[in-house]
């Protein structure tokens, strides 16, 4: 059976992610939740995420565009928050712990401050999830090519 360099480069690349703190268990949790039965999962839950997080972000920007409330501004924090931590943003989940912690001292410079550290941090956890599904279909590309291959090679 021939090794699957594309598996490999995936393997070491959520090492990195871990390491790096972009990427949690929680990631991996969601990960081993997939299986034949719901082979969409992941994708479901990600697609949660990708709509959810941006229009957070946004109604954020709106709040803290004028007198700021504080109250709101901290709730739709904490839904960001969890959503974040639900599939295993753990840069992107603490960001929005400090932003919140900026909320309840009501300082608008360091929450504005803090909130550039949320949408920076939303945007390379973005980036990295793009490029793991990417380099899943690589591997997965790559499988079915040897399978075809083995195949050819029986008959």
């Amino acid at each position: 059976m021939s090794r699957n360099p594309f598996a490999q480069q995936l393997h070491d690349h959520l090492r990195n992610l871990h390491d790096q703190g972009i990427l949690d268990q929680n990631y991996d949790h969601l990960r081993s939740l997939q299986h034949v039965e719901n082979p969409e999962f992941v994708n479901e839950v990600l697609s949660m995420f990708y709509h959810d997080a941006p229009n957070y972000i946004a109604q954020i920007t709106t709040l803290l565009s004028d007198d700021v409330d504080y109250v709101k501004v901290k709730d739709v924090a904490h839904q960001l928050k969890g959503c974040a931590s639900s599939i295993g943003g753990q840069r992107m989940t603490l960001v929005c712990h400090q932003f919140r912690n900026a909320c309840n001292q009501q300082d608008k410079e360091r929450c504005l401050r803090k909130f550039e550290s949320v949408k920076r941090e939303f945007n390379i956890l973005e980036e990295s999830l793009t490029t793991i599904a990417q380099m899943e279909r690589d591997a997965a590309d790559f499988e079915t090519r040897c399978r075809r291959i083995r195949n050819r090679r029986q008959t």
